[in-house]
């Protein structure tokens, strides 16, 4: 069972979380950069070091990648409230544009679908997605650490 609903998820992922590819494929960023502008969409701040550790970067290239992103206003880095060693990098309004513009097409898409089923159908759609999104908010621990289940 537990193929199934891989194979499902992974259908859907595939079909409407990617949004365009054509206008993901002209954009003019750079893979690294582009993971660092997803990271920061998806996690908000994080400090360059822990960036830097996400990617497998080493501090100094991260630099350079980040140097860039700011120069096109793509993200900003700001001092840690906590530690003014620390600095901690964010999306900018424009990023946000970005993303916003690449999966609208997704979710016009979606709509279409969705409108396609019954009420029923959508509810029933809706619970289960409800009850993944609390299922991983729960266990949102690397999957490193857990065990790997038998069954």
């Amino acid at each position: 069972m537990m193929e199934q609903i891989w194979g499902h998820y992974m259908k859907v992922a595939h079909v409407a979380g990617m949004g365009d590819a054509n206008a993901w494929a002209k954009l003019d960023l750079t893979m690294q950069q582009m993971k660092v502008i997803m990271m920061l969409e998806y996690r908000a701040e994080l400090p360059v070091s822990a960036l830097a550790d996400s990617l497998n970067v080493s501090l100094p290239n991260m630099t350079g990648i980040i140097d860039r992103l700011v120069q096109n206003d793509l993200v900003e880095r700001i001092p840690s409230p906590h530690d003014r060693r620390v600095i901690l990098l964010r999306s900018t309004p424009k990023s946000k544009e970005i993303f916003d513009s690449l999966f609208s097409s997704a979710y016009q898409r979606f709509q279409y679908v969705m409108n396609q089923l019954s009420k029923t159908d959508q509810e029933m759609i809706s619970l289960g997605l409800r009850l993944l999104s609390e299922a991983y908010d729960k266990h949102s621990h690397s999957p490193e650490t857990e065990p790997t289940p038998s069954n």
